[in-house]
């Protein structure tokens, strides 16, 4: 199959746009430099250059498989993910979102990308196939995490989450018969215990402090410090610094994980100011 090469900028080309359509009607295949980042870390944009093979009328497209689609005017290079009736839904490995096109909107299908080093892997590779899914598996847990920061009751879930973690720190635990003085891989299964806990405090403070990053992570270790500091007050329970530093511990860790999300949602904000 002839090969034509057609280097797009990475803002819209109208021209370009046009004759890639056209060779594709022709059923050349197309070289492309990508740009963007919607598919990182498999294709980088400005950089690689993707080959597509226009897809037959006959063809049916394969979920797992990546394919230059029309959507709103928009020609985009997405994975296609799964079909729902006639409807196929894609979603870039970098992407939050996905997209719902028809079979009359998917154009061709992606074969090779060839990277700025030189080197170039075929999509039919084991290791393509080995690498997508491990990138989907990502890209998926970080979708749930991002969903469950986003659900409507997530306010519900941090108050019980607040009200357990009083009953942890505060209630009389010795008669529990829990032995919390052994080691785990030399560390005392009560401090892993303290810093674990504290791993969901900056996220169930994301509401109550509205995203602002630096705020969460110090009202997440003044929590720490407090809860640690009211065991000094009780006579049942007893102040540790070692338990005070796993919980500023697992607050951190905990802030680090949801780092990403928070920075997102500033720009977010950011650009609805501007607006």
């Amino acid at each position: 199959m002839e090969v034509r090469n057609i280097l797009l900028p990475n803002r819209p080309d109208t021209f370009l746009l046009t004759e890639l359509r056209a060779r594709l009607e022709e059923g050349m295949e197309v070289r492309v430099a990508f740009g963007g980042i919607s598919m990182l870390p498999l294709i980088s944009g400005g950089s690689d250059t993707i080959r597509l093979r226009p897809l037959r009328q006959e063809e049916e497209p394969v979920a797992g498989d990546v394919y230059l689609f029309v959507r709103q005017g928009h020609h985009i290079v997405h994975r296609l993910m799964r079909r729902e009736g006639d409807i196929y839904v894609f979603r870039g490995d970098n992407c939050y979102n996905c997209e719902r096109v028809r079979r009359q909107d998917i154009l061709a299908r992606l074969t090779l990308v060839e990277h700025a080093d030189g080197t170039s892997v075929s999509t039919d590779s084991p290791k393509w196939h080995a690498a997508s899914r491990r990138v989907v598996r990502r890209r998926n847990a970080k979708n749930h995490i991002l969903r469950w920061l986003g659900h409507k009751k997530r306010r519900v879930y941090s108050a019980i989450y607040f009200i357990l973690l009083a009953v942890l720190m505060w209630a009389p635990v010795g008669g529990l018969g829990v032995p919390l003085d052994n080691f785990i891989l030399g560390i005392r299964a009560d401090h892993l215990l303290h810093a674990s806990i504290y791993l969901l405090c900056p996220a169930m403070l994301v509401d109550l402090l509205r995203f602002r990053r630096w705020r969460i992570l110090l009202t997440a270790i003044g929590i720490g410090l407090l809860t640690e500091g009211v065991q000094y007050l009780l006579p049942y329970r007893g102040f540790d610094i070692n338990d005070l530093i796993a919980n500023a511990f697992g607050s951190i860790l905990g802030w680090l994980a949801i780092l990403p999300y928070l920075q997102r949602k500033a720009r977010q904000q950011r650009r609805q100011q501007k607006t």
